[in-house]
């Protein structure tokens, strides 16, 4: 799978302008928990368990932070699906090779924290994905 990069499933990113409403759904109806909770640079992220699943909701993400700095105005979110995220082992390989493969890079590989460097592309059939490699 992938061919040399290793790929790890790391969230469901979800994104919504009430974000409180959202996880209080999740909460209420599958019996979601909370994780971790962090607010930077205007975004507020919330992490949760879904029954095993890592589902993680947003107001916005680097895709739309990239469109507002690029238009000089707030981009926000769509509501709902915003993409699946991976941790893998070389950034670099992984997007050379989702590439070569017909993907679109959709925000640069940057670095995301000290220890985390990530970025977005669009695979074949409008599907976002967000690839992050943690570095030691």
């Amino acid at each position: 799978m992938g061919g040399e990069v290793k790929y790890q499933h790391d969230h469901i990113h979800l994104t919504t302008q009430d974000v409180d409403r959202r996880v209080a759904f999740y909460t209420d109806a599958f019996g979601a928990t909370v994780t971790s909770s962090v607010e930077s640079f205007g975004i507020k992220m919330v992490n949760l368990d879904v029954g095993g699943a890592p589902v993680r909701i947003s107001n916005r993400t680097g895709v739309e932070k990239k469109l507002s700095d690029e238009r000089g105005e707030t981009v926000l979110a769509d509501e709902g699906y915003h993409h699946f995220g991976f941790l893998v082992d070389n950034i670099d390989a992984c997007v050379a090779d989702l590439v070569s493969k017909g993907a679109v890079i959709e925000v640069e590989v940057g670095q995301a924290t000290p220890t985390l460097r990530c970025g977005f592309l669009k695979l074949p059939g409008d599907v976002r994905i967000e690839v992050c490699q943690r570095l030691e």
